[in-house]
Parts: structure tokens; C-alpha cells; sequence
């Protein structure tokens, strides 16, 4: 007998990004869309690329240039810790999550980056707090269809993906049921 592999993901790898399924009902994770900054066997780290606040990075950090540059939920871990994602890769201790993007570096350097208008929104963004997950739970939750994953389209430019529309956008490439599944109502009750 062969066994069935029904909904099968695959597995995902740093610079994926996870789509969660329209009928999850944790508020934090209703429709989001996070890009997968590491991923191995103690677990799995991330950031909410379509959870953009009403709040500029000078509101949220003091001594900080004068920049407009927007700030993202990037989960409800650490809320008290900012993350960083660039283009820059002579940013000392980067850590590069994909093709021409960057994740962190030194804080000095990017403050002064941002003074010579180096850095703007079209190449840097902030977000408070990541997701997380421990070893093994990242897996289990997608065998348990709560997420969906996907690799990252060439044309995705994360420095402006905060729209609403990106994970029905993205769920609807996918094609088949996920087309459907993107055009489902919040609230089932709506329909």
C-alpha cells in the first residue's frame, strides 16, 4: 500500500514566507504574510511583512535621525526589540535571508546610513517584535494546515508590502483551491 500524502507542504527554508490560512483565528496571525528569517532544527524565526503600524520610527526610538520610515508588527514575540531588514550588504554582522536582502547589522551604522540619506523607506524597514517558533512547532503547525508556504516571487519587494491585498494577492498565485480560499470572507457568516 502506498500512503497518501494529502496537502503536503513543502518544507520550508529560510526566505520562504508563510501564508496562514484564511480560518486561523488567532488575532496576531489572522491573514498575515511572514517572511521566514531562519529556520533549522532549534527552530524558526520570522517577521509579519503585512502588519504595518500607524507609527514612523522616530515615534518609537529616541535619538534616532529624522526619517520617515514606517514600522511593522513583526510578531508578538519580543515586542520590546526592533528588527531591521535592508538591501546593504556592507552592513557589519548582517545576516542575509535572501537575494539582495539583509537582516540586521550594526545599529550605529544604519543610523548613520540613514543621516546621509544612504538608507530610506525603498530599501530599509523596521518592524517591533518577530514571530517564533521552537523545534519542531513550525512543522507540526503547517501538517495541522495553519500555514501555507511559498517561496518568495522574484517581483516581491518586501520594502513596500504592506498592503492588506498581499496575502490574498499571494494566496491566489498559488492557484487551485488557495484562488478560492483567497476570496473567502473573514467571517464565513458574511458570505
Amino acid at each position: 500500500m502506498i500512503p497518501l500524502q494529502i496537502n503536503k507542504q513543502p518544507n520550508p527554508a529560510k526566505g520562504d514566507l508563510l501564508l496562514s490560512e484564511p480560518f486561523l483565528m488567532d488575532s496576531n496571525f489572522s491573514r498575515v504574510v511572514i517572511l521566514l528569517c531562519e529556520h533549522n532544527d532549534e527552530g524558526s524565526f520570522g517577521l509579519i511583512l503585512n502588519n504595518t503600524l500607524e507609527i514612523e520610527i522616530t515615534s518609537v526610538v529616541a535619538d534616532f535621525p529624522e526619517a520617515k520610515i514606517p514600522v511593522g508588527f513583526g510578531g508578538p514575540v519580543e515586542r520590546n526589540q526592533l528588527f531591521y531588514m535592508h538591501q546593504n550588504k556592507t552592513i557589519s554582522g548582517c545576516v542575509q535571508i535572501g537575494r539582495n536582502l539583509y537582516l540586521g547589522g550594526d545599529y550605529p551604522e544604519i543610523k548613520q546610513l540613514i543621516s546621509n540619506d544612504e538608507m530610506t523607506p525603498e530599501n530599509l524597514r523596521f518592524f517591533i517584535g518577530y514571530t517564533g517558533w521552537g523545534s519542531g512547532q513550525l512543522q507540526n503547525e503547517i501538517d495541522e494546515l495553519s500555514w501555507v508556504v511559498m517561496k518568495a516571487p522574484e517581483d516581491l519587494n518586501i520594502f513596500n508590502a504592506f498592503d492588506d491585498d498581499l496575502w490574498r494577492d499571494l494566496l491566489a498565485r498559488l492557484g487551485g483551491k488557495y484562488k478560492l480560499m483567497a476570496d473567502y470572507p473573514v467571517n464565513p457568516a458574511d458570505n
